[in-house]
Order: C-alpha cells, then sequence, then structure tokens
C-alpha cells in the first residue's frame, strides 16, 4: 500500500483543527469530530504495520478497509475536507502530518486498543494533540474509563457484570420503572433463554451486495489476506446506512425469537436469531445507546418478550460495556494471565477445520474460516470450553479469537476468550465455564436418550459426529466428556473451594479411582493427537 498524497513538500490546505480518524471511530457525532466543515478536517489513516500484525480474516480485513473508504467518501460528499493517507503506524502517520500540514491543533478518540492509545498519548508531549474519551458524552462507549474504574474500586471480590449491568439499566431509564425498580420484577431472564431450537424455521439474514468499492478492497485482500474465505458473496455491512438497515431488520425479525434460542445451537443454522450488530457496533457504525433502546422500544410496542427484550439489551449495554472497562482495568497484565498453567499450543484444526472429527468443533470452526463470525455459545461453550478442557495456552487462543472474527478487536475479545472462555483469571469470572457433550447434545435439541428420532440429523451436530457423547471412555466416548472429567480431576484442589463446582466435583468423587484413571487415558488420548500449525504468520500485539 503507498499513500494516496505526497508528503514531501507543505501542505496549501489551511488546516486548523484536525480529528484523527481511527477504523473504529466511523462515528461523526463522536466528541472528537467537527460537526461542519468549517470547525475542521478530517485525517483518516491506515497502517502498515497493522495490516501485517495478525493473520487476518480476509473478510475482517475487507470489513475493516471498505467501512474506513466509504467513512472518506461520505464525509467528503458531506463537504468536509478529508486527507487519506496509509502509515507505517499510526504514530508515524499521524507525526508525519502534524510536521507536513502543521495544523493548529490535533484531536482524536482514545485508541480502544492497550498499545496504540498508549503511543498516541505519547504524542501529547510534542503535538498539540488532544486525546477525547471513548465513553461518556461524546463518546462511544456508555461509561468513561474513569467512571468504571470508580465503580470497580467499591466492588469486593471479583468484579461481577450483575452488579454492573443494573446501574446501567438505571442511568439510561431502560425496562425500568418510575423508582428505579426493573420491569418484571427482576434485571435478568436468562433462565428463560435457554431453549434448544429443534425444528424452529430461522429467518435468512439481509445480508448486502458488495458495491465497487468493496469489490476493489476485495481484490486488494484476496492478494496480501493471510486466512479465511473470501466469496464474491461478502455482504457485512460497511456503511451506517448499512447498519440502520440490519438494525431494523433485526427488531423487526429476528428479535422476537432471540431469546429463547439464544443458547441454542444448530448444524443448519450457523447464526439462528443472532443480530450479528455486534460488528457494526464494534466499529462505530452503531451506537450502542440507540440499539439498547430500540430494543426496549418492541418490548413497550408489545412485539417481543420481556425476556428477549432484556436479554438482548443485557448484552450490549451489560456485557460490552463492562468487558472494555475490565480490559482497561487488568491491562497489560491480562494478556499473559493463566492461573490454570495452560501450555498446549493451538491445534491446527483451529486454522483449518477439517482436521478434526468432533463435529461441533468442525462445524463451529468453519463457520468461522467461511464468514469471520459464529454467535456466543459457539464461542463459549465449543471452542472456548474445549480450548479449557484440552489445555490450550491462553494467549495463543486469544490471537486466534482477535485474527478470526471480524467483530473482535483486543479490547473486547482479550478478557472474553482469557477471562470467561479459558479461566485465565479469577478477576471477574467465579468459575470455569467448562462442560461435558451432555450440555452440547442437550442445546442441539437432541432427546435425554441419545441422538435418537427426536430432531433431525441435519440439525444437531451431536446426530452427526462419529463420537458418542453418551459414553466417557474408549475411542468412540466424546472427547468432550473424557476432558471435562479429566480437567476436574486435575484441578480438583482449586475447585473444590468452588461452590458453584461443588455438586459437580461431588459426582467425580463418586467414579472410583478406576473410572477416573479410565477416563484420564481417554483425555490423554485424544490430547496425543492434537498436533499445531505453523504457518509464516506474525502475531504482534502492539502493532498499528
Amino acid at each position: 500500500m503507498s499513500s494516496p498524497l505526497p508528503i514531501e513538500q507543505p501542505s496549501t490546505h489551511p488546516f486548523t483543527r484536525v480529528t484523527v480518524v481511527l477504523p473504529w471511530d466511523l462515528d461523526p457525532t463522536l466528541g472528537a469530530f467537527p460537526r461542519t466543515p468549517a470547525e475542521g478536517e478530517l485525517l483518516v489513516l491506515e497502517t502498515r504495520a497493522k495490516v501485517h500484525a495478525l493473520p487476518w480474516h480476509r473478510q475482517k480485513l475487507t470489513l475493516l478497509v471498505s467501512a474506513l473508504r466509504h467513512f472518506v467518501e461520505e464525509r467528503r460528499a458531506a463537504g468536509f475536507h478529508v486527507e487519506h493517507r496509509v502509515a507505517d503506524d499510526y504514530a508515524q502517520g499521524i507525526t508525519t502530518f502534524a510536521t507536513w500540514a502543521r495544523p493548529r491543533s490535533l484531536h482524536v478518540m482514545a485508541p480502544r486498543e492497550y498499545a496504540i492509545d498508549a503511543r498516541v498519548r505519547a504524542l501529547t508531549q510534542a503535538l498539540p494533540l488532544t486525546v477525547h474519551d471513548d465513553g461518556g458524552d461524546g463518546g462511544h462507549f456508555l461509561l468513561t474509563r474513569a467512571a468504571f474504574e470508580t465503580w470497580a474500586a467499591t466492588q469486593k471480590g471479583p468484579l461481577r457484570m450483575d452488579r454492573f449491568y443494573p446501574e446501567l439499566r438505571k442511568r439510561l431509564g431502560l425496562l425500568v420503572d418510575a423508582q428505579g425498580k426493573p420491569e418484571g420484577g427482576q434485571w435478568s431472564f436468562d433462565a428463560e433463554n435457554r431453549e434448544h431450537a429443534r425444528g424452529v424455521a430461522v429467518p435468512p439474514i439481509a445480508w448486502f451486495e458488495p458495491d465497487a468499492l468493496t469489490k476493489k478492497v476485495m481484490a486488494w485482500v484476496r492478494k496480501v489476506g493471510a486466512w479465511g474465505t473470501l466469496d464474491d458473496d461478502f455482504g457485512w455491512p460497511v456503511t451506517r446506512a448499512q447498519a440502520l438497515s440490519w438494525l431494523e431488520h433485526f427488531m423487526r425479525v429476528r428479535l422476537v425469537d432471540f431469546g429463547p434460542y439464544e443458547d441454542a445451537i444448530r448444524s443448519d443454522e450457523r447464526f439462528l436469531f443472532h443480530s450479528l450488530l455486534s460488528v457494526p457496533l464494534n466499529l462505530g457504525l452503531l451506537r450502542p445507546e440507540e440499539v439498547a433502546r430500540a430494543a426496549a422500544e418492541k418490548y413497550r410496542q408489545g412485539v417481543v418478550s420481556l425476556a428477549s427484550a432484556e436479554g438482548f439489551i443485557r448484552q450490549v449495554i451489560g456485557w460490552r460495556e463492562f468487558i472494555r472497562g475490565v480490559y482497561w482495568r487488568l491491562m497489560p497484565g491480562l494478556r499473559t494471565a493463566n492461573q490454570l498453567e495452560a501450555t498446549r499450543p493451538l491445534p491446527d484444526f483451529f486454522w483449518e477445520p477439517e482436521r478434526t472429527d468432533l463435529q461441533c468443533l468442525r462445524e463451529a470452526l468453519s463457520a468461522v474460516r467461511d464468514t469471520g463470525y459464529t454467535h456466543h455459545i459457539s464461542r463459549l461453550m465449543v471452542l472456548s470450553n474445549y480450548a479449557t478442557l484440552a489445555g490450550l495456552e491462553p494467549r495463543g487462543v486469544s490471537h486466534w479469537f482477535w485474527a478470526a472474527f471480524v467483530d473482535a478487536y483486543e479490547w473486547v475479545e482479550l478478557p472474553n476468550v482469557v477471562g470467561m472462555g479459558l479461566f485465565g483469571t479469577a478477576a471477574f469470572t467465579t468459575k470455569p465455564y467448562v462442560a461435558s457433550a451432555a450440555y452440547l447434545k442437550r442445546q442441539s435439541g437432541l432427546s435425554a436418550k441419545g441422538r435418537g428420532p427426536k430432531v433431525a440429523k441435519h440439525e444437531a451436530p451431536c446426530a452427526r459426529c462419529r463420537y458418542d457423547p453418551d459414553q466417557r471412555v474408549g475411542p468412540e466416548a466424546c472427547p468432550f466428556n473424557a476432558l471435562y472429567w479429566d480437567f476436574l480431576a486435575r484441578h480438583r484442589e482449586r475447585l473444590s473451594k468452588n461452590l458453584r463446582m461443588r455438586q459437580m466435583m461431588g459426582t467425580l468423587d463418586r467414579f472410583g479411582p478406576e473410572q477416573v484413571e479410565a477416563i484420564h487415558q481417554t483425555a490423554e488420548a485424544h490430547r496425543a493427537t492434537l498436533r499445531p500449525l505453523a504457518p509464516p504468520w506474525t502475531f504482534d500485539e502492539d502493532a498499528g
């Protein structure tokens, strides 16, 4: 990539107040942005370092670059002077531009990634640069970083989202009465949102046809991209208008069934009723409050149940905001958090799904390879569950999630993967999110008695797998079973102290030494089949 504009000669444009636009700042209402062309100009940066930092999924790279370039076109069409440049990294790009243009002031939203944030803030020592908070009034997030830190400092023990989420609900007046009490008498209806989706008709996703600009980006990505499928039917939203269209479609068509089936797994439906709105949200094409209020309004209109509306809102203003706050509180130590001392490298089938014969893993990993996405239960209870049980090293799993998912950035994937997914830290999770094949079997709609006739075979991964989800030991046993019980046995001392694990530890204790040893041997036999892939890719967390 080469710079679209020369930088050797001083600019003839009279730069005054310049806003630096990073890839996730695609919202012109943010506090750092000029409201009219007369108030200031824009500097939109792409960087070579970021392109090569990780083996980005080709659809992710297409999404980021296309959305950024559409933003450039839209701002120019609105009358703004936009400098669009490619630099070695963001700090170098800002410095070079400031030397060339000599603006009176520079403004930027606080970068959302730790290393970039530190380098950009360091520029304030030499440049007339103001870093605007990315939360609160004028920010993309609902709270400033300082506001989250103030809340966290009042908490005893691990930080808990269920204590954080009600505060935001009350602050925004979402699904609360005049006294600030929750609609329906409780803050969460999670227990009502755990149905399987056996035989349920699922509406199609309203994908978008790539325009000429996106097709141009796709052609470039095919040359430089490292991994992942990029077909001609790339359909992710790359503009604010497309994001709003997706929001409206989800609220009208999918939200009604989102709640009951949000934890379901279906072989024939990769997306089920999930919104996929994290993709435009994390780019800045949508704002969290407008998304949450849209769901609350559907409940007010009687279109959707309280459980569906609340479950969706909890993800948008609860978990998302909580995870962002946790990220900044725990960095940079979160990158190396590994309280279970897991050391196994990432197996090759995470990059090449056909190399695993576990059907649920192959399906989840194939969905990521083909689209850059799979929903939160596949992420947590298939991929992260397996990674935890198999003893995969958290940092390597984090790198894969960051590179592979179109909605992943370090601020969101790292605490989700290392903290919630792999129990690498106890700073905000109270138990490991692990389960045997029984959970996967149940959430795919199989009957309690086996893989039998109550579910169409094409719908349930367990029904199509060569392994038996009802067996714990032997070559036909589902590896999730042996790995699960062996995980409990290996971490018996730690987990026996956990009240939330007491029932399962009691079950383990009733197995007897011979059965525990047989389980261990079955788990070891599976782990022996795992092989890492050594691709010629770099994994630079600080690049950009």
